[in-house]
């Protein structure tokens, strides 16, 4: 007997071999662990950016039928396939819009830059799919439980629905994906009784390969896997089979690495042009989700935001966010988008919203604690952010003090929390505020008055320079509080300080908080 003839006639179960790792006996590695999410709402998310989902809409395709409802829509029996007419007959309110095909392309892309998060191998699976190695993730993320809730989580924020599965091979993933069965297959041995259960539909076959089989009888994948070979190949061809082989993880099945681009770039249509800023909030949220997970991808933080609102017939809004120190928190980006809506008027209605952002350097985590030890807290300069964002960039910024006696020059306007240093010098009390110039006193047997004579609580502090630049100064600085508690910082000129000489001797030049 011929060994060839030896070996047993195998059929489409896959009880004959178990799942192949390509490595030698000896030491057996963990099999891959593969995660689908599959986003079967994508066509209607990306035509309906900041919706409630609380009006009908569908999308049609070129021929006019229906590819997707929105769940109101749903409820009145408008399913994919129908004919446009039918769905308006079912529901008489509908929104009707086109697919978005490119849209589609490009938010996949995004989310699988945004996925690059949790795993270094994303790939994708066009139109709606992404497939996630998360194998080696397990233990950052406490678990597969603990990592699929995560992904849940953050994937709804970013405003998408999604159906996901996890399998030792991504063609069973993404099969169980399409399906919804949501329970994890850990076990190699298992796919075949598990993928067995699922209808030939979901491989995405050709309708008419789903058609031939249908005309033999088969109704799961299981009466596909009971066929012999020979015969199904003659029958179906060999992309069938081959692709039932990868599924129970008979042969290989490499999957190309999703390379993201160097910047991020999203776009996101509304459902109707709108000037509702919850509306415009909603939409931003879900891109500022996606940013995050770019970021967290490569590590990197961003100190610049670029927002555009497109309107009809109209020049587009844009908005610049400026970051004090660099961030990726999509939380902090809604915050400071939040305040600049509030003082922004725009001229029309918007109809789409662009966010852009390139990253630069290493993401290095702040100190938190607004009021901390350390210069230029997270929490600290994250108020200064939003503030500007409320009042303006020019109406914040950081101050610096220099090597320098005279008060009037002994600081700088400063970038907060790039170049600030308010470590005050060694000697006397510093007051928070200084005035712009010295106001003078009024005087009354020699003792200053400021709705009252001033109480002296210490000093003198002289202070004698500049005389090597023509702008000279002679003064003693005292600390005096006012009859209603006020703390002041005066000071008296001194006889020979030139240019303050005068009768009245004693000026305002700063108040203590």
């Amino acid at each position: 007997m011929s060994k060839a003839s030896a070996q047993p006639r195998p059929d489409l179960s896959g009880r004959r071999a178990p799942l192949a790792t390509g490595r030698a006996a000896g030491h057996t590695p963990a099999p891959p662990l593969w995660l689908c999410l599959g986003l079967p709402r994508l066509p209607l998310e990306v035509r309906s950016g900041g919706c409630d989902d609380d009006d009908a809409r569908i999308i049609v395709d070129p021929a006019g039928r229906v590819v997707r409802a929105s769940m109101l829509a749903a409820d009145n029996g408008v399913a994919p396939g129908l004919p446009l007419n039918a769905a308006l007959a079912l529901c008489p309110g509908l929104v009707v819009l086109e697919r978005d095909e490119a849209a589609e392309r490009d938010a996949l892309a995004r989310l699988a830059a945004w996925a690059g998060a949790f795993t270094p191998l994303v790939s994708l699976v066009p139109p709606a799919a992404l497939l996630l190695e998360v194998r080696g993730s397990l233990r950052l993320f406490g678990g597969l439980d603990a990592l699929r809730r995560r992904i849940r989580e953050v994937l709804r924020s970013t405003g998408h629905a999604c159906r996901e599965a996890v399998a030792p091979t991504p063609l069973a993933a993404l099969w169980l994906a399409r399906a919804g069965q949501a329970e994890a297959i850990m076990d190699p041995a298992a796919l075949a009784s598990r993928i067995g259960a699922l209808r030939p539909a979901v491989t995405g076959w050709p309708e008419a390969t789903l058609t031939a089989l249908r005309s033999l009888g088969v109704e799961s994948l299981a009466d596909c896997l009971r066929l012999p070979r020979d015969g199904f190949a003659r029958r179906l061809g060999r992309g069938p089979l081959a692709d039932l082989d990868r599924a129970l993880g008979r042969i290989p099945d490499p999957r190309p690495a999703f390379r993201a681009p160097p910047r991020y770039h999203g776009t996101l249509e509304l459902a109707a042009e709108s000037a509702d800023t919850a509306r415009l909030g909603r939409a931003l949220h879900a891109l500022f989700a996606e940013l995050e997970g770019f970021l967290r991808a490569r590590q990197r933080a961003v100190n610049r935001l670029t927002i555009r609102l497109t309107h009809l017939r109209r020049p587009a809004t844009e908005l610049v966010l400026g970051l004090v120190t660099p961030g990726l928190e999509a939380a902090h980006f809604d915050a400071l988008f939040t305040e600049r809506l509030e003082r922004l008027v725009l001229p029309a209605p918007v109809i789409s919203v662009v966010l852009e952002a390139v990253p630069g350097e290493p993401f290095d985590p702040a100190i938190v604690g607004l009021f901390g030890d350390e210069p230029g807290t997270a929490a600290g300069l994250q108020l200064v952010e939003r503030l500007r964002a409320r009042l303006g960039h020019d109406a914040v910024h950081g101050l610096r003090l220099l090597d320098e006696h005279r008060p009037e020059r002994a600081w700088r306007v400063a970038e907060p929390g790039i170049d600030t240093c308010m470590t005050p010098p060694a000697g006397g009390l510093r007051p928070g505020w200084l005035l712009e110039s010295p106001r003078p006193l009024r005087c009354r047997e020699g003792r200053p008055w400021l709705d009252g004579m001033l109480l002296i609580e210490a000093g003198p502090e002289r202070l004698e320079a500049g005389w090597w630049d023509g702008g000279g100064i002679a003064r003693d600085y005292w600390v005096a509080r006012t009859s209603a508690g006020a703390r002041l910082w005066i000071f008296r000129a001194l006889p020979d300080a030139g240019a303050e000489a005068g009768e009245e001797r004693w000026f305002l030049h700063g108040i203590f908080g």
